[in-house]
């Protein structure tokens, strides 16, 4: 009896440490932010259901607030200052524009708050700004694993051996930013390394966006009927081609494919339905989930890492189910930052010792 005394005092110990560390000032709810570049699309809907998520676990209040198109730098300013007047002890961001993001950051820092980013592991070059962890996947290493798979599906089409097939690839790229760097560059890296005869035919941006990349698509269509793959930086520009080639009668995964990069839920659901090929899963929501854990683990005192790497894995449907049942996710680790240097975010050296 004794003993079960005991072990119920420790439990209700370990609950009211729990609740002081998820709690602010005099026992109120904790208050924190929460700014996507926009929710135009599924990848940051689902960040902030995993935020939401885990906020509600702690019983926290969590205020989302995000621009209207992520091309509008000057309006994700504007939404983090507003947001810090109106109180909250943290706030997440994920930038798009390095400008607008540095002005962000500083607005927070000059009142005090503790800032994350989001999705973002390129620290900022002002040394001035204080980030208190940046949270994310290496997107240069993501999108170089899914060329290396890009390849196999064309060394299929073909019948050729991955290393000598040949193939035409077209790149959909998003705004103007070091995502659509990073992720162009580790693919294309892919590309060069495991099938260097493919050929990239052309590239263009797409705006993140699925009705853009249709309508990129099929002018690219127009001019090469016979691309065997489109690749785009963000899964909603890589369904638009699909469309776009479906429309013109053409059958995915026999006559062409299509990969992109996130992981969206709408992804997942056509690569189950056979009208997708593969995409490079982040896990949006679980990343979510994690900003909120860092920040809890900021307000109880913990040192956090300033990189903290999530993982990514490319999702086929041989692996779908276990992807969608969270198998495939590990802890988040220490990791290297990310920088728009058109060079691997882990160092090559880092590599070879882990090999």
């Amino acid at each position: 009896m004794a003993r079960k005394v005991s072990l119920a005092v420790v439990l209700m110990l370990a609950l009211s440490i729990s609740v002081g560390f998820v709690q602010g000032q005099e026992g109120t709810p904790r208050r924190v932010g929460f700014v996507p570049p926009a929710l135009t699309s599924p990848f940051h809907v689902a960040m902030v259901e995993g935020a939401q998520a885990r906020a509600d676990e702690l019983g926290w209040e969590l205020v989302v607030q995000a621009p209207a198109s992520e091309g509008d730098f000057q309006a994700f300013v504007t939404t983090v200052e507003q947001l810090l007047e109106t109180g909250v002890e943290a706030i997440s961001i994920n930038p798009i524009g390095t400008d607008s993001a540095i002005t962000a950051v500083r607005a927070a820092n000059e009142r005090g708050i503790p800032i994350l980013a989001h999705n973002f592991i390129t620290p900022f070059e002002d040394e001035a700004l204080e980030v208190a962890s940046y949270i994310g996947y290496d997107q240069w290493g993501g999108a170089e694993a899914l060329a290396a798979y890009t390849c196999e599906l064309i060394a299929g089409k073909t019948g050729m051996s991955v290393e000598e097939t040949t193939g035409k690839v077209y790149i959909l790229l998003g705004i103007e930013s070091i995502f659509s760097r990073r992720r162009t560059g580790g693919f294309i890296a892919g590309l060069e390394k495991n099938c260097p005869n493919v050929e990239v035919v052309g590239q263009q941006s797409a705006e993140w966006l699925r009705t853009r990349g249709q309508e990129v698509a099929s002018v690219a269509l127009q001019q090469n009927p016979d691309i065997d793959v489109f690749y785009g930086n963000s899964d909603e520009m890589a369904i638009g081609a699909a469309l776009a080639a479906e429309q013109l009668g053409l059958v995915i995964n026999e006559d062409f494919f299509a990969v992109g990069i996130d992981g969206n839920q709408p992804t997942l659901d056509l690569l189950a339905q056979g009208k997708f090929s593969a995409t490079l899963g982040v896990d949006p929501f679980r990343m979510g989930v994690t900003v909120i854990d860092t920040m809890a683990a900021i307000f109880a005192g913990e040192e956090v890492p300033q990189i903290l790497l999530t993982p990514s894995v490319v999702v086929t449907p041989d692996n779908l189910e276990a992807y969608l049942a969270g198998e495939l996710w590990t802890e988040p680790v220490a990791g290297f930052p990310e920088l728009d240097n058109d060079m691997p975010t882990v160092p090559e050296e880092e590599i070879e010792s882990s090999s």
